[in-house]
């Protein structure tokens, strides 16, 4: 047995030296090296998310505790705590914190030294470890006419024009971040959605949260019954840009790169989903 485990892990570093490097966050083979199954189970509805946010990175750049704020509203079934990051407090303690309030996932959130707004999602289900940058930040108390979502109703993720394998990895992984959503028919004569549309633009990622009610209504003058559909926005706005990604060892917290381009450039995307 010890000889077969020997030979296995001797195949697996063979192969792992014959992978090409990967360059290109475009690459088609990203996601390769990450077993897809416990992602399948949440989207599958076999397991139920759940997500730790915190801030990380220099002190000093307070905006992460905002951004950390708003994620809170677009992650369901998510809890924020204060972490201080340092020699002491390492990414394999906040893993094991996660572990205990049995979470499968991490969000990270951040303004860099160049003064880019990031966020980094850490699959504790695979060890993926995206990293994007977070353009166009509008909070939500700055949404016009803003509304609450319906607090008994986990969103309905809309998933739009992710069509390349390397977009396809990137919409999964934040879909995991999403409770299945099984049920949002009518109940007397009334139907409420909450959706939250991520649309894919030329590798940027739009983020927009709606709530619709939807109920039978009598017509002013002939009482005909009609639909009456109010939309609301919930908000916040922005728009992700994936800039590396990396496998987190979920056992010690290390790290080893997939894709770290050297430089992008971190554009101003066009505005779109209704805007």
């Amino acid at each position: 047995m010890d000889m077969m485990m020997e030979t296995a892990k001797a195949e697996e570093l063979v192969q792992s030296k014959m992978r090409r490097e990967i360059t290109s966050l475009d690459d088609d083979e990203l996601w390769a090296e990450f077993e897809p199954e416990g992602i399948d189970r949440v989207l599958s509805g076999d397991i139920k998310p759940k997500t730790l946010i915190t801030n990380y990175g220099v002190l000093r750049y307070r905006r992460g505790a905002l951004i950390a704020k708003e994620m809170l509203s677009v992650f369901p079934n998510s809890t924020y705590i204060k972490w201080k990051w340092g020699f002491s407090n390492s990414l394999k303690e906040l893993i094991g914190i996660a572990k205990e309030r049995a979470c499968t996932s991490l969000v990270l959130a951040r303004t860099n030294s160049d003064g880019y707004d990031e966020i980094r999602i850490v699959s504790l289900l695979n060890g993926a470890a995206a990293k994007f940058s977070v353009l166009n930040l509008i909070p939500r108390e700055d949404i016009p006419d803003q509304a609450s979502p319906p607090i008994p109703l986990y969103p309905e993720v809309n998933m739009g024009l992710f069509t390349s394998p390397a977009s396809v990895g990137a919409a999964r992984l934040i879909q995991s971040l999403f409770p299945k959503v099984t049920d949002s028919g009518p109940r007397n004569g009334a139907c409420r959605r909450n959706i939250a549309f991520f649309q894919n633009q030329k590798g940027c990622i739009h983020y927009r949260h709606y709530w619709n009610h939807a109920e039978e209504v009598s017509r002013v003058g002939d009482g005909t019954r009609v639909m009456k559909v109010t939309k609301k926005e919930c908000g916040p706005q922005f728009v992700l840009m994936l800039t590396a990604l990396s496998k987190i060892a979920v056992e010690t917290g290390s790290e080893k790169r997939i894709c770290v381009p050297p430089w992008i450039t971190l554009p101003v995307p066009p505005r779109i989903l209704g805007s």
